[in-house]
C-alpha cells in the first residue's frame, strides 16, 4: 500500500474476531456498488467484533486518558471488499460508548457509527462484553469468551489473514461517493478463543442472518495502530 503520513493513534485491547461465511449473493445487495464484494474460497465474510478503544489521539500529542473521548468501549459489523486491485474493511456498523467519537467519525469519516452504552468486565483469561445500542435502530449484543494459547503468525494465502490483515478501510459518503482511510499496525498477534455465549442482534440489524454453524474465533490482547486522512477514491 502507498506510505502515508499518519494522524491519529490508538490502542485496540481485550479484541475478539467473530466471523462467519455468507453466500455472496446475500452480501452483495448490502455493499455499495463502486466496491467488490472480497472472498475467500468463493465465500464473503461478515465480523462482529468486540474491542476496547484506548489512547484515541492525534499523533503527537501525549497521552491524556480521558474516558468516553480517548478511552471507550465498541464494537463493530463489518465485511471485506475489494476497490480495484485494493482490498479493505467495510463496515455496516460501529457502536461506541463515546458521544464525541461517534459525532466525530460520522461527520469527518462518514463511518456509520451509532451511540452505545457498553460494558466488559474481565475475570482471568475470560471476558464478558455487553452492547446496548441507543441510536435507532435499536439493538444489543452479549457475549463470553476466554481467551486460549497464542496462534503462529498467519500467512497471505490463510483465512485469518484474509481476515485480520486489512491495512484500509473503505466507505462512502452520502452521495455514494467511495472514500478511503489506512491504517498501519504490527501483524495481528492472535490467539485462540473460546465462545462460552454470544445473543448478539447487531448482525441481525445489519441485515444479515449468520448460518447456523460455529463462528471462527481469534481473540488479541493488545495492537497499537496508526491512521491516515481519510481521501477520496478517485475512480
Amino acid at each position: 500500500m502507498t506510505p502515508f503520513r499518519p494522524i491519529m493513534r490508538m490502542q485496540w485491547k481485550h479484541l475478539l474476531f467473530i466471523h462467519w461465511p455468507i453466500p455472496v449473493r446475500l452480501m452483495r445487495p448490502l455493499i455499495p456498488p463502486c466496491f467488490e464484494v472480497d472472498t475467500f474460497d468463493g465465500a464473503a465474510w461478515v465480523g462482529l467484533v468486540p474491542f476496547t478503544m484506548r489512547d484515541v489521539s492525534p499523533v503527537g500529542i501525549p497521552r491524556m486518558p480521558w474516558r468516553g473521548v480517548t478511552d471507550f468501549h465498541e464494537c463493530n459489523v463489518r465485511t471485506y471488499v475489494r476497490h480495484g486491485e485494493e482490498a479493505g474493511v467495510y463496515f455496516f456498523s460501529l457502536d461506541a460508548a463515546s458521544r464525541l467519537g461517534v459525532w466525530g467519525a460520522k461527520t469527518f469519516f462518514h463511518l456509520p457509527y451509532f451511540n452505545a452504552r457498553i460494558g466488559l468486565r474481565r475475570r482471568g483469561e475470560t471476558i464478558d462484553y455487553e452492547v446496548d445500542r441507543l441510536d435507532p435502530p435499536r439493538a444489543r449484543m452479549r457475549c463470553r469468551w476466554t481467551r486460549g494459547e497464542p496462534l503462529p503468525p498467519s500467512a497471505p494465502d490463510d483465512l485469518p489473514y484474509f481476515l485480520t490483515e486489512r491495512y484500509q478501510l473503505f466507505t462512502t459518503d452520502d452521495r455514494g461517493a467511495p472514500f478511503r482511510c489506512p491504517i498501519e499496525h504490527e501483524p495481528w498477534p492472535l490467539r485462540e478463543a473460546t465462545l462460552d455465549q454470544l445473543d448478539d442482534q447487531l448482525v441481525r440489524a445489519a441485515g444479515l442472518e449468520v448460518p447456523d454453524q460455529a463462528p471462527l474465533l481469534h481473540h488479541v490482547d493488545h495492537l497499537s495502530v496508526r491512521a491516515g486522512r481519510i481521501q477520496r477514491v478517485r475512480t
